[in-house]
This record gives C-alpha cells, structure tokens and sequence, in this order.
C-alpha cells in the first residue's frame, strides 16, 4: 500500500514536472480593438497559433472594438507590463489621435514590440465610371471642386487622410464620405453609391481582380507584387501621396527589455515560417519584420506626421 502511494506521488510530481517543462511561459492575451475578421484581427489569430507553438503557451485572441481601436489601447497600457496581456495594433494608432481626444500618450502607452506587415492603400474607382487612370479623376475633380465624393473607412482612417494627401498633392477638392468601416466602404464604390475611395490591398484585392472596380494607383513606393500592373502615385506624377498601413504587436508601457525580445524573437521566427508566409500571402499583405527600435521611431515620426497634417488642414478634433 505504501509503496503504491509512493508511486501515486511521483507519477503525479512527474506530470507537474512535465506541464511545466511544457508551459514555460505564462498564457498570453492578444487584443485586437476591432471587430473579428479585418486584417489586424486575422493577423492577430495567425501570430497566436505561431506564438503558441514557439513559446510553449496558450495564446488567444480577444476582440474589443470601440473608438477606433482606442478604447483596447487605453486598456492594455494600464495593464502589468508582464507580457501576458499584448495587443495587435494597424497604423491608424498613430492616426486618429490626431483628430481625436484620446487618453494616452501615442508615443509612451504602450512598449512596441515586432512590426508584422504592410498593406498599401490605392485609388479604386466603380467599374462603369469614366476614370480609367489618375489624370482623368485630376481633370474632373478640378473642373468641379469639391464635387466628386470618395469613400473610406473613417474619420481619421488610413484611407481618409489619403484622400486629404491627394487632395493636397493634386491641387483638387473632393468629397469626403466616411463609412463605418474599410468593407463598407469599398462596397459603396462597388454598388456605384460613391465613385471612388482608397483602399487596402488586401481589402479591394478581390473586387479588382474580378473587375468590379479598377485600381487607378497604390501609394507605396514599389508596385505591389499582388497587382503589378497598377502604377505607383510617384509613377502617375503624385510622389507624396504615401500611404500603408502596417500592423503590428504591442504591449503595455514599460515592459522589461528581455521580455521584449523573448517575444520579438518569436515573432521574427514566425514570419520566416512557411506556413505563416503563405497565409499573409493569402490575406494579400506585404512581410516588414521589424524589431521594437525601428517599431518605436516609426510610431514617433507618424505622430508627429499626421499632427501637422491635421493641423495644416484644419482637420476638427
């Protein structure tokens, strides 16, 4: 009797042994402060079944949407810099600030961890208008100031302040219609309820390639590899008009810098990983693998970016 509880013992030290060799790192929480199925949430559950394998760890996503991705932000930069609660970020979190009174220092609120992705905005127009190329949309956006509408995703969006580059680049006023989100949008240009918007790749890739709208120039500074024949805003006259949107992985303010590079490192792991390259192919973004150094000065140099824009055009906040 003895001799079995002391075989009940140590099978039962063994298996505590054994889950803590195999979790070796706390459960992590990724955030997303956007509903489920745009590109920062999908990139957000690709890098939790990555991340999961490579840190020995449960790893799940929890989608908490409201203010622009704002009210997720305020939340994880409050929270223990511990590394168990993180947050997938797009480029509008160095946007809508901008235009919008947030709670939080852009620059300090959160500790920026591994650039992930990029996905170019382009000009997209309804298939049965008569713009077949940026001069053409120039001309008549001249001819009527302040006549022809675009769609985006928001004010204070990565497609909204495209719009305002190309206005100011193209010496033209438009329209502007903003709609609740990116899908939304494009399906107003689709539906021919407004002529044009600006777009993600990864978002209009589909309806372009099956011709329900036509992509008139992307504003990055490379064609893209998922539409090559569509020019550059520089290859069309407009250099300036830049504009994609990066998502990335953050985490609350102050987190210790092993920490931050235990989990960078693992990301950069991930993105070299076949099968995490095939599905960002599959979403149609461009890879960045970028550590916290480079992250940080990107996320200080488009605040301070997008608050001169703002300020230039008078944008309200």
């Amino acid at each position: 009797m003895n001799l079995a509880r002391v075989a009940a013992a140590a099978f039962g030290l063994a298996l505590m042994s054994s889950s803590a060799i195999a979790q070796d790192t706390p459960p992590i929480k990724i955030i997303v402060g956007f509903s489920a199925g745009g590109v920062t949430d999908v990139l957000a559950r690709v890098f939790a079944e990555d991340l999961r394998k490579r840190l020995n760890t449960t790893v799940i996503v929890e989608n908490k949407p409201g203010g622009s991705g704002t009210i997720a932000t305020v939340m994880v930069s409050k929270l223990p810099p511990d590394g168990t609660t993180l947050i997938m970020i797009p480029g509008t979190h160095t946007m809508v600030p901008s235009i919008q009174k947030v709670d939080f220092d852009t620059k300090t609120a959160l500790t920026y961890i591994s650039l992930i992705a990029t996905a170019p905005s382009m000009l997209t127009v309804n298939k049965g208008t008569k713009y077949t190329d940026v001069k053409s949309v120039v001309e008549d956006a001249k001819a009527r100031p302040g006549e022809i509408a675009y769609g985006s995703s928001g004010v204070g969006s990565t497609s909204h302040f495209m719009g305002i580059l190309f206005e100011r680049e193209a010496k033209v006023k438009l329209n502007h219609i903003p709609f609740k989100s990116s899908g939304e949008s494009l399906q107003a240009v689709m539906g021919g309820h407004v002529p044009m918007s600006f777009s993600a790749v990864n978002q209009a890739l589909g309806a372009v390639k099956s011709g329900d709208v036509r992509a008139l120039a992307i504003g990055s500074e490379k064609r893209s590899i998922y539409l090559p024949d569509v020019p550059t805003f520089a290859e069309v006259g407009l250099p300036k008009v830049l504009s994609e949107t990066w998502i990335g992985l953050a985490g609350p303010a102050n987190m210790a810098p092993d920490l931050v590079k235990k989990i960078n490192d693992a990301v950069m792991a991930g993105l070299q990983s076949p099968d995490v390259q095939k599905r960002l192919s599959e979403i149609g973004v461009d890879e960045i693998a970028a550590g916290p150094g480079k992250f940080t000065k990107i996320v200080a140099s488009e605040v301070d970016t997008y608050e001169t824009l703002a300020r230039d055009m008078n944008l309200p906040r």
